[in-house]
């Protein structure tokens, strides 16, 4: 099928086929248009003229918005309005279904609850039971209190900084990140293009508080795996299941990635065996073929007791030939290749062997409560069908050892040889339909974009200075010919290599500066740096720097942090806090947006052009079908439209503060250095970090190419072509043609088999020490950055090695001394312990509510699906506490000791575990209500811990103590 711009042309055969259910569909539409009110008689006579409206409509494909599995969509619309919404037929990952979210969207598109004009707040009192006193404003005012807001803050930080050079003092002209009293939180819902403007914005105004959904989801998974393999994505991609032997699933995507797991279901037909580890029997358990529950937050003991039973008790399904040529298992630390490596031990395969020594079936029977026999059964179904495939999400990423959990779980991958094979892998579930994108974006503290660190140190921006002056082009006056740059050491060499590159490019599309003045003594010169320096606040220390009187305006959009974030009381304390300016941009008024001073009304997918990229790193674009409803503004204009303002209001970059004539100019390359034809486009922006010669976005790079497809105007994420381009693509399923995926396309990472060539190496870019470079195609078993020799024996960053270790909250006071919490009290966290709070409890999340609940709370078909927030315990637990289904029991933990109070559901889907000899009972809620919308509720997030792991600072959200009690 050709590449058709943001037009969908299908043949009579084909349009008949995709209508064959259109009249029943409708004629449910009807029955069911307002379930909470009773259904309406349908006639055929309006079954006849909507299908007639249907057939003359305007259709475009899009891209599903709520889970990151990017799923294609056909929005039809007459006369402006979209009509329907469903499955794409052509589209390879969902072929024309849909869940049961995509199929209430159009009552999210079309709602008559969304925000359609800006608001201004009149009550100056915030609070869960203050009215706000809305007041409808315009766009200009509401733009011009923002900048004024904004202009007003950014003046209060400090950008000139002394410093001792000899016996002299000069004066720095830069911003530190995290002093910037502006912060950005969100959105994973915008488009890249957007998520990149909103990047360049905040770091030009000096800020790296910077953080969105990402910190609080998969994190950890960035950590883990990019110190593993090189990159911390899924390795593989959604319909690449079809061809996995056995599934280890620790998450449940039967209800959270409903169409990804069509493809398990697909591979379950061919033979393959699932199984499923969750504490809770969920829908995926249902279609297991082993099932076992575990205790939430013994992640990394089941992981390091399956490395165990593989190393001692079943090494014949070890891939020895893998570890040998594409591991750095057969090194000793001090990067020596040792041809005895299965037995030596030095060897960095026997030093994990000997450290996995402790974790036998029986002792992660105690850790975990899982039998130690099923445990068993679980190891000889996975090792004995390859190649498996491990899929995990929020199970197994929102602890305080999440990093070391994950790490586990790509060492055994490794050791089976699952990695860069279709059908195997390691294999995140992203739960936001551009989460993946946003992160890739780099709207996070402590990244630039393409994964890249802004300067850390005066002494990297001095470095990058000498490393212009070895290129002719970019010496300053006065710099003699043939001055080399020379670092100080290799892991210098490397740094620079990765990201050196990175900043030169920004500062040609960003127009800023970065370097020394004038340039030809960098050691001794002022430091001139328009990207701010060091790194930000993450997610749960940047709301605690607002009660703390540090941030002054809170810009948060597409993001309900009122109710995602754990200890959720402490997130609308800092939003009510006085001094604090908040804007909140959404489509609906969140529990978030009840607390900001300015709201702006935001747009749907269905409103806007650009590109998402999916869980499996699949960039795709979404069409504009219809004008958003009001005076609803498209995201792309309105981070545009605020900049310019702010400019004009004479908000000044570094560069143009310091007295040196070396003055920067972004308003040259707002939005894009790219203008002409394309201008202020989503295509412009896109142009500008996927163009093949360009750095600024390295893997976006050739994303964009003007030559290979001008019809699409160089954006390869506009293909719409399922043709496969070979024989391998059409066996495996790669489907090239359609859209384009990082690294230059290829769909399995690491893949040294898959055609056309791609990235094929594992890329660990750090030093395996200064004298030896094992970064390519060389993944790490034992990680260099994962070390650090001064923490204490029990903490696996002593090892560079992962080891299991308690939740903050342990059941378990025996457990918790043997295992010792990882958390290092970088700020307060009000912990409760076993006496007071008995019971384990975690979260989940339902097929029919999405995240923090606004994009299905507000929608009545989904209301009615799964109308309340309950709690779920065990028959045991219901008879101890004296209650039976359907009354209402308190819920407490030591962030709530008054507790929220729930409607109890008792089921066997939730059982007692044996853990260190002793019965623990474990409770189980989802966390998508709050105070606002159709359905309101409790909220999780109210009671959760905010704890977060130490590497990469994700919440521990799935494991806390509590206590029940009969209200």
């Amino acid at each position: 099928m050709p590449n058709n711009e943001g037009s969908l042309k299908t043949n009579r055969r084909d349009f008949l086929k995709l209508c064959a259910s259109v009249p029943i569909l409708l004629s449910l539409r009807d029955v069911a248009s307002e379930p909470l009110l009773g259904p309406k008689l349908f006639s055929a006579t309006i079954g006849e003229q909507k299908l007639r409206e249907y057939k003359r409509g305007r259709r475009v494909p899009s891209i599903c918005v709520y889970c990151a599995g990017g799923c294609g969509v056909v929005l039809t619309s007459v006369g402006g309005k979209i009509i329907e919404a469903e499955g794409d037929p052509l589209h390879p990952i969902n072929r024309g279904s849909t869940c049961s979210k995509l199929a209430a969207y159009l009552q999210l598109v079309n709602s008559d609850r969304r925000l359609t004009r800006p608001l201004k707040r009149t009550n100056p009192l915030k609070g869960v039971d203050q009215d706000p006193g809305w007041v409808p404003i315009t766009w200009e005012e509401a733009l011009e209190k923002i900048a004024e807001k904004i202009v007003e803050a950014a003046a209060t930080q400090k950008y000139v900084h002394e410093e001792a050079i000899g016996d002299k003092t000069v004066q720095n002209y830069y911003h530190v990140g995290k002093d910037s009293p502006i912060m950005w939180h969100g959105s994973s819902y915008w488009s890249n293009e957007e998520c990149y403007l909103a990047k360049k914005m905040m770091s030009i105004l000096g800020s790296l508080n910077v953080e969105h959904q990402a910190r609080k989801c998969h994190a950890s998974t960035v950590v883990a795996l990019a110190n593993t393999f090189g990159f911390g994505a899924m390795t593989n991609h959604i319909i690449d299941a079809k061809n996995s032997k056995s599934f280890l699933i620790m998450s449940n995507p039967a209800e959270s990635h409903t169409m990804e797991f069509k493809w398990v279901m697909e591979a379950k037909d061919n033979g393959a065996v699932i199984i499923n580890l969750d504490p809770r029997f969920n829908r995926t358990s249902s279609k297991a073929d082993i099932y076992a529950r575990y205790r939430s937050g013994a992640e990394a003991a089941l992981f390091m007791g399956l490395n165990y039973i593989l190393l001692y008790e079943m090494p014949q399904y070890i891939d020895t030939k893998f570890l040998e040529t594409r591991t750095n298992a057969p090194y000793d630390y001090d990067g020596n290749l040792l041809s005895d490596w299965m037995t030596n031990p030095n060897s960095i395969f026997n030093i994990f062997k000997n450290h996995v020594k402790k974790y036998t079936p029986e002792e992660v029977e105690r850790i975990a409560g899982i039998k130690a026999e099923k445990l068993r059964e679980v190891a000889k179904a996975f090792f004995s069908n390859k190649p498996g495939n491990i899929y995990y999400a929020m199970g197994s990423t929102q602890h305080t050892n999440a990093v070391q959990a994950i790490r586990a779980q790509a060492i055994l991958q490794l050791l089976l040889g699952n990695i860069g094979v279709p059908g195997g892998g390691i294999n995140a579930l992203r739960g936001i339909s551009n989460v993946q994108g946003s992160t890739d974006m780099n709207l996070l503290s402590h990244l630039i974009m393409g994964y890249r660190s802004p300067p850390r140190s005066l002494a990297d921006v001095r470095r990058y200075q000498k490393w212009k002056n070895s290129d002719p082009a970019n010496r300053p006056g006065g710099v003699a010919e043939g001055v080399k740059y020379q670092p100080a050491n290799k892991t210098e060499e490397r740094f620079d290599d990765r990201h050196f590159p990175t900043w030169k490019q920004l500062e040609y599309n960003w127009g800023i500066k970065i370097g020394t003045y004038p340039g030809i003594d960098p050691d001794n010169e002022p430091v001139i740096c328009d990207l701010p320096i060091g790194t930000g606040n993450p997610t749960q220390q940047l709301f605690r720097a607002i009660l703390d009187g540090k941030i002054k305006v809170a810009i948060i959009v597409g993001e309900n942090n009122a109710v995602s974030n754990p200890n959720a009381i402490l997130i609308k304390e800092a939003l009510s806090k006085p001094g604090v300016f908040v804007v909140v941009n959404e489509i609906f008024e969140t529990e978030t947006a009840h607390f900001a001073d300015i709201l702006l009304p935001g747009t749907t997918r269905a409103e806007r052009n650009g590109s998402v990229t999916n869980t499996g790193r699949w960039v795709q674009w979404h069409y504009k079908a219809a004008e958003p409803p009001g005076e609803c503004r498209d995201e792309l204009w309105f981070v545009t439209q605020l900049f310019k303002i702010i400019r004009a209001k004479g908000l000044k970059i570094p560069s143009e503060l310091s007295p040196y004539e070396v003055k920067g100019n972004p308003d040259l390359t707002w939005p894009t250095p790219y203008k002409g034809e394309i201008g202020e486009t989503p295509e412009a922006v896109y142009k500008e970090f996927g163009h093949p010669t360009l750095w600024s976005h390295a893997l976006y790079r050739s994303s964009w190419d003007g030559n290979l497809h001008p019809e699409l105007g160089g954006v390869l994420a506009k293909r719409r072509n399922p043709e496969p381009v070979s024989e391998q693509d059409k066996r495996y399923g790669y489907f090239k043609n359609w859209g384009w995926s990082w690294m230059l396309n290829q769909r399995v990472l690491y893949n040294v088999n898959e055609d056309p060539p791609g990235v094929k190496t594992f890329f660990v870019w750090w030093a395996h020490n200064e004298k030896i470079w094992l970064g390519l195609d060389r993944a790490a078993i034992w990680s260099l950055p994962l070390r650090d020799a001064s923490k204490p024996e029990w903490n696996p960053l002593r090892w560079g090695l992962p080891l299991h270790n308690e939740p903050l909250e342990s059941p378990d006071e025996e457990l918790a001394k043997e295992y010792p919490t990882m958390w290092d009290k970088r700020f307060e966290v009000n912990v409760g312990s076993p006496k007071d709070y008995p019971y384990v409890m975690t979260t989940f999340r339902l097929a029919e509510h999405m995240q923090a609940g606004a994009m299905t709370r507000n929608l009545p078909w989904l209301v009615e699906a799964q109308p309340e927030m309950f709690v779920e315990i065990s028959p045991k637990l219901a008879e101890e506490i004296g209650v039976k289904i359907g009354d209402y029991v308190k819920v407490k933990t030591a962030r709530n000791p008054e507790g929220i109070r729930i409607k109890v559901n008792i089921t066997e889907r939730i059982s007692p575990l044996r853990v260190n000899g002793r019965e623990i009972h474990v409770v189980g809620m989802p966390w998508h209500w709050g105070f606002k919308g159709l359905s309101t509720g409790p909220s999780a997030n109210d009671i959760t811990i905010d704890a977060v792991d130490v590497s990469a600072n994700i919440p521990e959200y799935k494991t806390c103590l509590c206590n029940v009690v009969k209200d």
